[in-house]
């Protein structure tokens, strides 16, 4: 192999992957390497930044013998990950200390702080969001109060990209999107904002610098190139976290396209060439890595994590790469006429979109007697498939004329549970072949324009579609009335466990 290529890693909850991309966008293969969350006390999610960088060496060797190719011809590496973490690093770049997930909630008091100081609305005016223990701002500030010797030690707060590319390169710097998710950035200039910074009682100094997502950071260090049997000095871009880069994975790259990511999180991704002022006064747009330049993002907070978690208790499911999808839709199918009233809401971290509750549990409501494994199994997919019609329409509210709609992430591999999302949304799903690719691939247009093989982020790695999903009028009937029902549950239950 003589042409140049392009090495992606995309770092998810679960697992890496690592793909090799050609200059025309084609990927030559991958491979996905495991690894798991750490939970030592309630409301603590921790991930290993080393054995993610462990993991991703492995799959990066592994790939690259699958494909033949001779590191020679890798002219850059970048990487795409979960958002909404925090590591702290010193100023090589090593982690100080395990990274707080984004499913971490232990800053809600510093979360409450954060709100009171802010003034009116909860502070949204001024961080264009009402700040919770999901956010990267008051784990920093957990981290500042509470682990003094780290924070002292701290040269940079970073989230997981970032920190996996300090530690290839041992530099740091982050995304435009990646940088306003920690929402202490200055919406008009696009740098940190003093202000907010010491509002939040964060200190600035301690951010990574802020450069474009096709910009080059740095380069592998002797180490990293062992680890991932790649060339020491192989360019790295900066890259872009996973709502950006499936964004650009997905196609979606017009104003008013969407994107839906069915992963461990549910979310919808959706373009507009203005600042968004959200009526609900609870959520700002993300700034997107390229033209037209904001990004409303949408989470559902636990998607594909609740198939995950029934799996592990009693469903016997398989894990996400070894699932018999077939298999399933088939079970799920047979009991669509045995559901009754039996419903799941899937609040199993508390919710972001539409309900900013972190406090919010997950619940089986009208159980009975006859509903087994496929009746749970289904119903964790109607719930989940309630919850991102919920948030749709909470998207909506903005103003924003949607485009088509297109799915990605490990989701979008069955057919059955993007039909009941489908007629929940009441709109046609586009499905991107290769689904669980679309945010690596978007890490790979990052990097072929930093290697100058491509002009346009938004066109380097053209997507295809795979088939189409259409609502049925009947079955959209259906589901909205289950929303219907869904929607009281909420009060209903929140009371309960008040």
């Amino acid at each position: 192999m003589t042409s140049p290529v392009v090495v992606a890693y995309d770092v998810g909850t679960s697992g890496v992957k690592a793909v090799v991309v050609d200059a025309t966008g084609r990927v030559l293969g991958s491979r996905v390497r495991s690894y798991g969350l750490s939970t030592p006390r309630a409301d603590h999610v921790e991930q290993d930044v080393e054995a993610m960088v462990a993991e991703l060496g492995t799959a990066s060797r592994e790939v690259m013998a699958d494909v033949g190719m001779d590191p020679v011809n890798v002219a850059a590496v970048a990487l795409t990950a979960q958002m909404f973490s925090v590591v702290p690093v010193d100023a090589s770049g090593v982690p100080l200390g395990p990274m707080l997930s984004w499913l971490d909630q232990r800053s809600s008091v510093e979360a409450a702080r954060i709100r009171r100081a802010a003034g009116p609305d909860d502070g949204y005016p001024r961080f264009d969001a009402v700040l919770t223990a999901k956010d990267i701002a008051p784990r920093i500030c957990w981290l500042e109060t509470h682990e003094p010797d780290i924070a002292r030690r701290t040269a940079r707060y970073l989230d997981c990209k970032e920190a996996v590319v300090a530690r290839l390169t041992g530099t740091a710097a982050i995304d435009p999107t990646g940088a306003s998710a920690f929402r202490l950035v200055d919406p008009e200039t696009g740098g940190w904002d003093p202000d907010r910074c010491r509002l939040a009682e964060i200190p600035i100094d301690k951010l990574p610098p802020i450069i474009g997502a096709t910009e080059v950071v740095g380069y592998l260090t002797p180490e990293a190139a062992e680890a991932t049997g790649l060339r020491a000095g192989t360019p790295v871009a900066c890259g872009a976290g996973d709502v950006p880069a499936s964004q650009i994975g997905a196609g979606a790259v017009g104003i008013g396209d969407v994107h839906l990511s069915l992963g461990t999180a549910v979310y919808f991704g959706i373009l507009s060439d203005t600042r968004l002022e959200d009526p609900g006064r609870r959520l700002g747009p993300l700034r997107h890595i390229a033209p037209p330049g904001w990004l409303l993002w949408l989470e559902i907070a636990t998607g594909g994590a609740a198939l995950s978690w029934l799996d592990r208790q009693i469903a016997g499911l398989g894990g996400p790469q070894e699932r018999d999808h077939a298999s399933i839709d088939a079970s799920v199918e047979a009991v669509a006429d045995e559901m009754e009233d039996l419903q799941f809401v899937p609040w199993l971290t508390g919710e972001r979109v539409p309900l900013f509750d972190d406090a919010a549990r997950a619940a089986f409501v009208g159980l009975a007697l006859h509903h087994g494994r496929a009746h749970l199994i289904r119903a964790v997919m109607e719930g989940v498939a309630s919850q991102i019609a919920w948030a749709y329409e909470y998207g909506l509210a903005y103003g924003i004329t949607p485009g088509t709609i297109r799915a990605v992430g490990g989701g979008s591999i069955g057919d059955v549970w993007t039909r009941l999302i489908a007629d929940a949304l009441d709109r046609p799903l586009e499905i991107v072949a290769d689904p669980q690719d679309a945010a690596a691939r978007g890490a790979a247009a990052c990097a072929l324009v930093a290697a100058g093989l491509a002009d346009d982020v938004r066109t380097a790695v053209p997507p295809r579609i795979e088939r189409s999903v259409a609502p049925d009028p009947d079955r959209a009937a259906q589901a909205r009335a289950r929303l219907t029902t869904f929607r009281r549950l909420y009060p209903a239950l929140r009371e309960a466990v008040a």
